[in-house]
Formats: structure tokens, sequence, C-alpha cells
């Protein structure tokens, strides 16, 4: 028995099966399971990009960041329960604009790579576009459970926040590269201006 009084037993996933919170018996690969599935590896990036250097103003964002993600869990792991808040949303669109302010415009494509934090929000940029497809293909699914939550728009926007955050970590180290127009050869990116 774990400290929450639950009974685990790890081998009864054995079978290809797992447990939502309320003990439903589900398919591992079933578009719930999926969809924390990518929640955790979107966790676990930000968790490394928190520890990697990437500023301590980005890393508050980041930690607020891993707290909804933990309550985007939960509601996944309860279906029909909302558990992401508005508050989360607005959080999310007030931190896309202010870090969105200090950023040019991106002259072509933005690359994802420089430094090691950077590289890191961009992937967990990546990873959160991810998630958004496994969303909406669990809300095809799944309607009814799904028709008063916000985790599509949060994800959506939490994806473009991901992208600033990255920029931003590049542009600081003046590392951000920015392939001009599409077509461009490999190798011929430079900064922007």
């Amino acid at each position: 028995m774990n400290s929450d009084g639950i009974s685990h037993d790890p081998r009864r996933g054995d079978d290809g099966t797992t447990s939502l919170a309320g003990g439903t018996r589900v398919e591992k690969n079933s578009p719930y399971m999926q969809a924390i599935g990518v929640v955790d590896e979107l966790n676990s990036l930000i968790g490394m990009a928190i520890a990697s250097e990437c500023g301590s103003d980005l890393r508050v964002v980041l930690s607020e960041t891993q707290d909804e993600l933990v309550a985007l869990s939960s509601e996944l792991s309860s279906p029909g329960s909302i558990v992401l808040t508005l508050a989360a949303l607005q959080r999310v669109d007030k931190e896309l604009t202010r870090w969105l302010a200090d950023l040019p415009p991106a002259a072509g494509i933005v690359l994802p790579r420089g430094t090691m934090a950077a590289a890191l929000c961009f992937k967990a940029r990546a990873t959160c576009r991810t998630l958004e497809r496994e969303l909406v293909g669990l809300e095809e699914a799944d309607r009814e459970s799904c028709a008063d939550s916000l985790r599509l728009p949060y994800v959506n926007r939490l994806s473009d926040l991901l992208h600033a955050l990255a920029r931003t970590v590049n542009r600081r180290a003046d590392a951000e590269a920015i392939v001009r127009a599409a077509g461009v050869q490999a190798g011929s990116a430079s900064r922007s201006d």
C-alpha cells in the first residue's frame, strides 16, 4: 500500500492495461493514456530546460507551466473532470504577450538550435504540438467528456510561449539562427538582426 492508501501492483499492467484515476482499466494506448504520456514527456523536457541555464525569469515561467501540466495530466486521468483552470490559460496568454513584446518578428524560419536551454524549449514546443494533435484526436473520440475543457486552447498557446522562450534564450546568448527564406540551402543560416 502506498502513502495514499492505494494498493499498487506493478504486474497489473503486464497485460497492456492501466488504471485511470477512478480505477477504470484502459488500454495503455488509449487516447487518454497517449495524451497523458505526451504530457509526461513535455513536463520532463520543461524540467530539463529549468535545470539548464535558462535564466531565473524563465525558470519561474517554466515552473508555473509544470504545475499546470500536472493539472492537465490529472484532468486527463479523470475523464469528464475539469482541473485546468481559466487562470492557467490567462497566465499563458499574459506570458506570451510579455515575451513576444521583447522579440523582433522572425525574418524567416527559426531553427531549433542554439543554447542547450533554447534547444530544450524548442523540443518542448515540438512535444507540445504532438500533445495538441493527441488532444484533438481525444476530443473527437470523447466529445462529451471534453466539452468544457480548456486544454486545447491552453496547449495551443503554450506551444507559442515555448517558442518565444526558446528565441529569448538564444537572443540573450546571441545564438538565434534564422533561415531567411524557405528553400535556402543547409548551412546558410545566420543570426537575425
